[in-house]
C-alpha cells in the first residue's frame, strides 16, 4: 500500500532528508549533501523563497518504508518576470518505483496548480544557481562539488509520469589543468583588452562580503532574460553562497574589472566532494576538522561564470580563463570541472572547449502541462 503525506514536524524532516541513503550503495559516485543544507531550504523562516513563493514536501511510503521524497514550490516572482505560471518540483529521491513516483509528481502538480500554476517543472531546487535536472549519462563519472548526480532510473520515472524533456545541460572536466598553457587561451584581441584597461584580481579576503556582493551583481546582470533565470536577492544569495564561505580559496575568485567597476566574474572553489562523502551529511563528523582546516585538494569547479551583458563577446571570459589557470597552477590544483552548462550555449561551451575540458555528465529537465 502506497501513502503519502507531507512534511510537517521536526521528525518528518530528518525522515525527508534521510531517505536519500537507502538509494545510492556506498560505491555509488553519489556525495550525499550537508543536513543542515536541505534542511535549510525547506525551513520557512531560513528560505528567503518562502516570503514570495509557496513550498510543501512530500514522502511517500510503502507500508512503512518511505521509499520517495520530493519538494514543490511555485515562486511568484518568476511568475512576475517570465509571464509564465510555472511550479517547480525539486529534491527528488525515489526508488525504481514508478507507482511510487507517480504519486510524488502528482502531488507535487496538484500543490502547482492549487497555486496557480498551469505548468510542472524541474528538478529545479530552489533557484536557476542551484542544483537542476537529472542525469542521463555519465552514471560512471564522480561529480565535483555542486554537480547533481542521480540513479540510472530517475529518467524513466519522470518520462512514465507523462512529464517530457525541456532543457538538457552537460558539465565538464579537464583531468590535468596543468597541461594546459594559460597564453594559449589568449589572443592579440583578447591582450589588448588588457591595455584598455580590463584588470583581473582576486576577490579580497578582507572585504570578501563586499566583493562576494559584486558577483551576486553580475551575475543578475549576465543572465537577467535567460530562460528560467530570476534575479537573486542579497537573502538568496547569503543561503547559496553560505555552506561554501568556509572551503572558499580567494585566489580562485577572479573579477574582471574596468576603472574598479567589476565587469565579469569566473567563481571557483576546491572540489570537497572527497571530504563531504566522510563527513556523511554533518559538519559534527570527525572528518569535519579536514574540511576547516583546509584538507589538501588537487582539484576544483567552477560554479558559475558570467559577464555583463554590455561586455559579452569581447573575450572577458578569456582572460579570466587565463589567469584562473594560472592561479590553479600557483595553488597547486590538477583538475578543473565545471558544473553545468546549457547545450545550447554555444558561447559557454567554447570556454570549456579552450579549457581543453570533455563532458562527463548529461543532464536533462523537464515539465508536464497541468
Amino acid at each position: 500500500m502506497l501513502t503519502i503525506q507531507p512534511v510537517q514536524s521536526p521528525r518528518d524532516r530528518q525522515e525527508f532528508v534521510g531517505l536519500a541513503r537507502a538509494l545510492y550503495p556506498p560505491e555509488s559516485p553519489w556525495v550525499r549533501p550537508l543536513d543542515s543544507v536541505v534542511l535549510g531550504y525547506l525551513d520557512p523562516q531560513r528560505n528567503p523563497l518562502y516570503r514570495d513563493g509557496e513550498g510543501r514536501a512530500f514522502v511517500v511510503k510503502r507500508g512503512t518504508q518511505a521509499v520517495g521524497r520530493i519538494g514543490a514550490h511555485v515562486w511568484r516572482r518568476h511568475h512576475r518576470l517570465h509571464a509564465e505560471r510555472v511550479g517547480y518540483f525539486g529534491l527528488f529521491e525515489c526508488a525504481d518505483d514508478p507507482e511510487a513516483a507517480l504519486r510524488l509528481f502528482e502531488a507535487a502538480a496538484d500543490f502547482a496548480q492549487c497555486h496557480g500554476s498551469e505548468v510542472l517543472r524541474g528538478p529545479f531546487n530552489m533557484t536557476a544557481t542551484q542544483e537542476m535536472g537529472v542525469v542521463t549519462k555519465g552514471f560512471d563519472e564522480v561529480p565535483a562539488l555542486d554537480m547533481v548526480y542521480t540513479p540510472a532510473w530517475y529518467h524513466g520515472l519522470l518520462e512514465k509520469a507523462g512529464l517530457r524533456s525541456c532543457f538538457r545541460m552537460q558539465t565538464w572536466r579537464n583531468d590535468d589543468i596543468t597541461a594546459l598553457e594559460p597564453d594559449t587561451l589568449q589572443e592579440a584581441r583578447h591582450r589588448q583588452l588588457i591595455t584598455l584597461g580590463v584588470r583581473i584580481r582576486p576577490i579580497n579576503s578582507w572585504s570578501r562580503r563586499a566583493d562576494l556582493e559584486h558577483v551576486r551583481e553580475l551575475v543578475n546582470a549576465a543572465f537577467l532574460g535567460n530562460w528560467n533565470f530570476v534575479p537573486i536577492t542579497r537573502e538568496e544569495w547569503e543561503l547559496q553562497t553560505g555552506p561554501l564561505v568556509p572551503i572558499l580559496d580567494p585566489a580562485l575568485i577572479l573579477l574582471a574589472e574596468v576603472q574598479g567597476v567589476p565587469i565579469g566574474v569566473t567563481f571557483a572553489v576546491p572540489d570537497f566532494n572527497h571530504v563531504l562523502r566522510r563527513l556523511r551529511g554533518s559538519l559534527l563528523h570527525p572528518a569535519a576538522v579536514s574540511l576547516l582546516r583546509g584538507a589538501s585538494l588537487k582539484a576544483a569547479v567552477v560554479i558559475l561564470f558570467a559577464v555583463h551583458k554590455q561586455y559579452q563577446g569581447l573575450g572577458v571570459s578569456r582572460l579570466l580563463n587565463a589567469e584562473l589557470v594560472r592561479a590553479l597552477g600557483r595553488r597547486g590544483y590538477r583538475s578543473l570541472a565545471i558544473t553545468w552548462i546549457g547545450t545550447d550555449n554555444a558561447a559557454s561551451r567554447a570556454q570549456a572547449h579552450a579549457l581543453n575540458m570533455r563532458p562527463i555528465h548529461d543532464l536533462t529537465m523537464y515539465e508536464r502541462l497541468l
